[in-house]
């Protein structure tokens, strides 16, 4: 049997028991709302909600854990069969983090209070504007880019 079709059942069958915890989690969330006399489920106490909701995130850390480990064997797979494909990952590693680390230098660290009272340290100051700015460096170069390729395309034609 192809890996593609084991693949597609067990996909089949996590989508299925997701559907089957969410199902179970929504009436007995409705049911919890109905005996405690709310409106909506965000009303509900923590201790009440959480046994019904639990499984529902278990079942989604475990998904999302599973999706990153096999992301990386694809990804470091594909990497080893193909050396030259290497050195281009390591040039876009390289350029990633100089790009991260100007966007850390031109940020600044101040203490900034919250909504709830807390305080925001400078260095969590610091690094909301560093990913800040690397957010608008990457945007930047990805239009720039896309004009480039569109203004390329214009002439060549």
């Amino acid at each position: 049997m192809k890996i593609s079709k084991i693949i597609s059942y067990v996909v089949l069958g996590v989508g299925v028991l997701g559907i089957l915890l969410w199902w179970l989690m929504n009436s007995s969330i409705t049911s919890l709302m109905s005996e405690n006399g709310v409106s909506e489920a965000r009303e509900l106490a923590l201790e009440v909600a959480e046994p019904s909701v639990t499984p529902l995130y278990s079942l989604t850390l475990i998904i999302f854990v599973v999706t990153i480990i096999v992301t990386l064997i694809a990804v470091f797979s594909s990497m080893a069969k193909s050396p030259g494909n290497l050195k281009n990952t390591g040039i876009g590693v390289v350029v990633f983090v100089v790009i991260a680390a100007l966007g850390f230098v031109l940020s600044d660290g101040v203490e900034t209070p919250l909504k709830d009272g807390d305080m925001l340290s400078a260095s969590g100051s610091k690094w909301v504007g560093a990913g800040l700015y690397t957010f608008y460096f990457l945007a930047a170069i990805a239009v720039g880019l896309m004009f480039f390729s569109g203004i390329k395309k214009l002439i060549g034609k």
